[in-house]
This record gives structure tokens, sequence and C-alpha cells, in this order.
């Protein structure tokens, strides 16, 4: 093999495994950091929530995204990861429960931390970025899985369960 194709397969093996992830965090990162600064710039008043019920907030966040976190490595461990499609588990009601977790939880987490409201607001560009960051780490998945994959899609949203199951929907 010449150093080209070992490159190509690193990086085939990289996006299997990480897929969108690494690159979406630190973006999101980013946006947040951005957030909290435009937030002490403009003196954008904090959120006037009790200290007791921010807490409270802050647990549930971090139980629910410990949660979705662990349960999907169970269902679905690194190493399987753009090779064994899975749409059980915590894949049954969003496409991308890892990064679900992230997004919603984790920007959850930091607005209450910085009782930011802008942060919070920010939720909605963040979800938006995802859906456009994600496209290319779906079509590997289409290329990988193909038509069980495409019905998969229709019928399970990106991030955010829906309300009604599949099955109620058909």
């Amino acid at each position: 093999m010449n150093c080209k194709a070992i490159f190509l397969e690193m990086v085939n093996s990289y996006n299997k495994i990480f897929g969108s992830g690494i690159t979406g965090i630190v973006i999101t990162i980013l946006i947040w950091i951005i957030c909290i600064k435009i937030s002490t710039f403009f003196s954008i008043p904090e959120m006037g929530i009790s200290p007791l019920f921010r807490k409270i907030l802050i647990i549930l966040f971090s139980i629910d995204s410990s949660i979705l976190i662990v349960w999907s490595l169970m269902v679905l461990p690194i190493g399987d990861r753009g090779n064994k499609f899975i749409s059980n588990g915590p894949y049954q009601y969003v496409r991308h429960p890892f990064y679900a977790a992230f997004i919603w939880s984790g920007t959850g987490i930091i607005s209450m931390i910085y009782k930011s409201w802008l942060l919070l607001i920010f939720i909605i560009p963040i979800h938006i970025f995802w859906v456009w960051h994600i496209q290319k780490e779906e079509k590997l998945l289409l290329n990988q899985f193909g038509y069980e994959y495409e019905q998969y899609m229709m019928k399970t949203p990106q991030f955010f369960p829906r309300y009604i199951s599949s099955k109620e929907v058909e």
C-alpha cells in the first residue's frame, strides 16, 4: 500500500468511528463561548431563576445526557460505528442520540451554569448547524447501509424525538 491509500483508509476509519462528532462538538463549544462573551459584552441580563431550580435543571440535564450517552455506547460500541446498523435502544427515538445529548442537554447545562438567555436561545441555531453539519455522515451511512438506512431516516428524526411513535403514524 502506498502512503495515499493508507491515509485514505485512516480517514475512512476515522469517519466511521467519529463521524461529524469531533468537529461538531468543537464548533458547538465555540458557539457557546461566543454567546457567553456577547452576553457579557452587551450586558444581557442573566436568567432570574432561583439557584435551587438552576441546580435541579443542571442535575436533570446531566442525568439525561449521561443516560443517553451510556445507552448509545452500550447499544452501538465505538468499534461498531459505521459497520453495524442499529435501530433499537436510543436509536429508535433519534438517529444520533450521542449528538442529541450534547446539543440539547449540553447546551442546557452550560446555559444554566452561566445563566445565559442568549445561549438558551442559541440552541435553535446550534440545532440548525448540526442538521447541516451531519449531512456528510448521513451520506456515508446511506452508502454503507442503503435502503435500510433510507427507511430509517424517514421514520426516525435526527436529534429530537417525536412524541408520536412511528408505528402510530403508519
